[in-house]
Parts: structure tokens; sequence; C-alpha cells
């Protein structure tokens, strides 16, 4: 069994559940199950190793983080920019496996951005923690749909098909922080492999702590 530990931001319940209604049809008319088997959820640190010896360091400190970004800033807002592909004008940046939620910020001194530096400074600094490759470029976003494996024509219809469904399940332009959780992970399909979404076929998922925002 492969296990991995996430810093995850759960959004207010009523994004929640639009979000939720979108992802259910756009995986039901296109047959993707790797995003179904997910919670929602906008990941801060996610898939990263951690000893089971200073789990109770990362709770109390995932905490700290918590309190810390709720005193700056309690609840605050990120604004969805609606559903993206990852197509560009010069073609695909690399995400062309998934459909999502766009939340990307440019204001480095966001809530969002500060609580995610605070995040990866936690885990630099705590021993047993091993964080994933590839950490610098954060796009912060909840999948709707991933590693569906579409021909390019098919995930083009896909993704148009899944701003039509945002739209008319009136997902917000707005969503509100709700929850910082600790998440532990478990697949045995993933391996030392989770960034290519082998954990799809039975990823599981435990809470270990959560935290108001």
């Amino acid at each position: 069994m492969s296990t991995r530990l996430g810093i995850e931001l759960t959004v207010e319940p009523a994004f929640t559940a639009r979000a939720y209604r979108t992802r259910n049809i756009i995986c039901g008319q296109y047959a993707s199950w790797a995003a179904e088997m997910h919670m929602l959820r906008l990941s801060v640190v996610g898939y990263f190793e951690c000893s089971d010896s200073v789990l109770d360091h990362l709770a109390h400190g995932a905490g700290r983080l918590a309190e810390e970004s709720r005193q700056r800033s309690p609840r605050f807002s990120i604004n969805c920019r609606g559903v993206d592909d990852g197509r560009s004008a010069s073609g695909w940046n690399g995400e062309r496996d998934s459909i999502y939620l766009d939340f990307k910020q440019t204001d480095p001194n966001h809530a969002l951005t500060l609580l995610r530096c605070n995040a990866l400074k936690m885990l630099d600094e705590l021993p047993g923690a091993v964080l994933p490759p590839q950490q610098e470029d954060f796009h912060p976003k909840i999948n709707l749909m991933e590693y569906a494996d579409l021909p390019a024509p098919v995930m083009v219809d896909a993704a148009e098909f899944a701003k039509g469904v945002a739209i008319d399940v009136g997902v917000p332009s707005v969503a509100h922080a709700w929850r910082l959780v600790l998440l532990r992970y478990h697949s045995e399909a993933a391996g030392d492999d989770w960034g290519h979404g082998s954990w799809a076929s039975d990823i599981r998922w435990e809470h270990l702590s959560s935290y108001v925002l």
C-alpha cells in the first residue's frame, strides 16, 4: 500500500455543492472516473511523504497555518475564473488531461498564496517530510475531470460541454475558504508514482484533522 499526505483547502458548502453537480455531469457524459474517485478540494500541498513519527507535529503545524490565515483574512475569498482545460493560443500547457475550475492568482500577497508559501516552509522544516517535485508553480484549481485519456478533439468537446454545464448549474464566480484539512491518501495502484493518475483506480483517503479558516 502506497501512502501520501495532503494539505488541502475546501471551500464553502454552497460552492462545493454546485461544483460537485457540475463534475458529476461532466464525468458521466465522458466516462471519466478518475475525477469521481476523488473529493473536491483545492490542493495547497498535495501527495507528499511524511513519517508517521512526526504526524502530530504536522497536525500542529497545519493548525497553526489555519490560525495565522484566519487572523490575516478570515474566510478569505478566491475568484473563480470559470472552467479551463489548459489550452492557450500556442496549444496545450501541460494540463491537457484535465478540466478544472480555475482559481489562478496573480497577487503574490493573496491569502491563498501566503497560505501555500507558509505550508511549504513548514514542510521543508519538518524532519521526515518529503515534498513532491515541481513545487515552484502553484496553479490553484478544483479538478472536474482528470486523466480521462480522451482524444484531443473529444477533449475540446468535453471542455466546451463543461463550460456550458458550469453556467447552467450556476457555479459562482467567487468561493470562500471554509476549512484547511489534513488528509492521508492510500492506493495500491499508485506505487511510488503519484503524479500521473495511477491512483485513480483505487484511491481512498482519511481525514486526519480539520481547521476553520
